[in-house]
């Protein structure tokens, strides 16, 4: 990090402990000067880099983008791409590791995935840790994301940052202003907003046919779950307690969060067909719903199809709501993926310095901002400090899934609406209240083998439990299921691991 992210992280000491205790327990050996020199790295080349990244566009950016040659004349890099659609990205690279037929370098958007945890252990990857002090931008990286990042406490690979601490609460700002409210600041209020919204004509209609809270299964979990669980005073993912991690699941806070929600249900606040709706943004997009809780990068998306509905919709973000424990948001991984090094590929330490000092100059700012939004002149004007970029469809293909190739993203410019720039602002205060998942830097084999399972039972028992179909008696049935199926194995896996770096 910067210097002035050190600052921002040294006021969430407190709510960060446990993870600053594993980040000192873990620490790596001091590199030599013989194996990090980002100089030595950088006077070679051109260097031939061949990568494999996941695309989320129907259309990859063409080979001759004038974009991608500058990255490269930058770089001083000759870029070869192999673009593969993201939903069968980890599939496509599941199978490419196991072929050992692997470019010099690939994003493992899973760097916890099985394939890619046993593949580390058996030497696979070169280990980059020793080497990230000795250049400019990657040694700004975040201890915390890194260990969050590592396999049995060792590095093996860049990671692409991500704000850490990007959740809160999107909120219809123009149906306040109808209700006389004002925003939410801890939770018995936010229940009393949601109320005002299900049954105090919000929209002026005449009608009562808005929700409160718009509800989804993203991935299969509960949207603004995790999120209310914090607020309320429970964990992020796990507990740590009287020295020992608690799954959240079997805290006191999740079945209190359980009835909250179910209260919510039963009071028609949010949509009562939350179970079978994929994305909850559709409720709010709809105009039916008051609230959206997850990445508050969704309010301008949200918003912008609102207008469509209703042109005087206004959305406004929020970060802090406070409980039990005063104000917290939950803090993500601080990463989306990250750019791995196979010794089959890069077979001499020349080379993966070679690399190494690559990933470092694409975080420099202008390259950044490049990857970002493309070239000045071409892919966007900038005029009286307000950013416009060109539409038409080939110049705007040359900059497509153009942030694939960042490292840092701590020097781009926000040219963003007003709301975007807010939720920049509140990524950033968020830092302050931040609360770590304590688990985040260990690996449960059990976990890995059986996670998606054990979760599926959790996740199941939830959504019944809010829905009525099941009682507390059979929300304590499963949580025996799934520690008779495995999560006893990974409570105690996870404990193991944290007991080696308390040590």
């Amino acid at each position: 990090m910067n210097r002035r992210h050190r600052k921002t992280w040294a006021k969430a000491g407190a709510l960060l402990a446990a993870s600053a205790l594993v980040i000192t327990a873990c620490g790596g050996k001091e590199p030599s000067a013989s194996q990090g020199s980002g100089k030595a790295g950088a006077d070679q080349g051109p260097l031939q880099l061949t990568m494999m990244l996941p695309t989320y566009n129907p259309e990859q950016m063409p080979a001759d983008s004038q974009v991608l040659k500058q990255l490269e004349e930058k770089t001083n890099t000759k870029l070869t791409v192999s673009w593969v659609p993201s939903s069968s990205y980890t599939d496509k690279l599941s199978a490419t590791v196991a072929s050992g037929e692997l470019p010099k370098t690939f994003v493992a958007l899973e760097p916890k995935a099985s394939f890619i945890v046993n593949a580390a252990r058996t030497g696979m990857f070169w280990e980059v840790g020793p080497y990230l002090k000795s250049y400019p931008n990657l040694s700004k990286m975040s201890d915390i994301v890194l260990k969050n990042v590592s396999i049995d406490g060792k590095i093996y690979g860049v990671y692409r940052e991500r704000d850490l601490a990007r959740f809160g609460l999107m909120i219809r700002q123009d149906w306040l202003t109808n209700l006389g409210l004002q925003a939410p600041k801890n939770v018995d209020e936010l229940y009393t907003v949601l109320k005002a919204f299900a049954t105090g004509d919000p929209d002026k209609n005449g009608k009562q046919d808005t929700i409160g809270l718009a509800v989804g299964m993203q991935g299969n979990v509960i949207a603004g779950f995790k999120d209310m669980l914090v607020y309320m005073g429970g964990p992020n993912e796990w507990e740590l307690k009287d020295g020992k991690l608690v799954p959240a699941h079997m805290t006191a806070a999740y079945l209190d969060t359980l009835k909250f929600y179910k209260k919510l249900y039963d009071e028609k606040i949010i949509n009562q067909d939350f179970a079978l709706v994929k994305d909850g943004r559709a409720v709010m997009n709809k105009g039916q719903a008051g609230l959206w809780i997850d990445n508050m990068l969704d309010g301008k998306g949200i918003e912008d199809n609102l207008k469509k509905v209703d042109p005087n919709a206004k959305i406004n973000l929020l970060n802090r709501i406070s409980g039990p424990k005063g104000e917290r948001t939950r803090a993500g991984a601080g990463y989306l993926g990250m750019y791995m090094i196979p010794k089959t590929s890069v077979k001499t330490e020349a080379e993966l310095k070679q690399i190494l000092a690559y990933f470092d100059k694409v975080s420099e700012k202008d390259i950044q901002n490049l990857m970002k939004y493309g070239i000045e002149g071409k892919q966007y004007t900038v005029e009286n400090g307000s950013y416009k970029p060109n539409q038409d469809p080939k110049i705007k293909a040359e900059i497509t899934d153009g942030n694939q190739f960042m490292i840092l993203q701590n020097e781009v410019v926000n040219y963003g609406t007003e709301l975007e720039k807010l939720s920049t602002k509140l990524f950033q205060d968020n830092v302050t209240i931040a609360l770590a998942n304590p688990a985040a830097p260990f690996i449960s084999n059990t976990e890995i083998e059986k996670g998606k399972e054990l979760a599926k039972i959790i996740e199941d028992a939830a959504v019944k439990f809010i829905m009525g179909s099941i009682d507390e008696a059979g929300w304590k049935q499963a949580v025996e299921k799934w520690q008779q199926g495995g999560g006893s194995k990974v409570i105690e896996e996870f404990n193991a691991e944290y007991a080696k770096a308390a040590k």
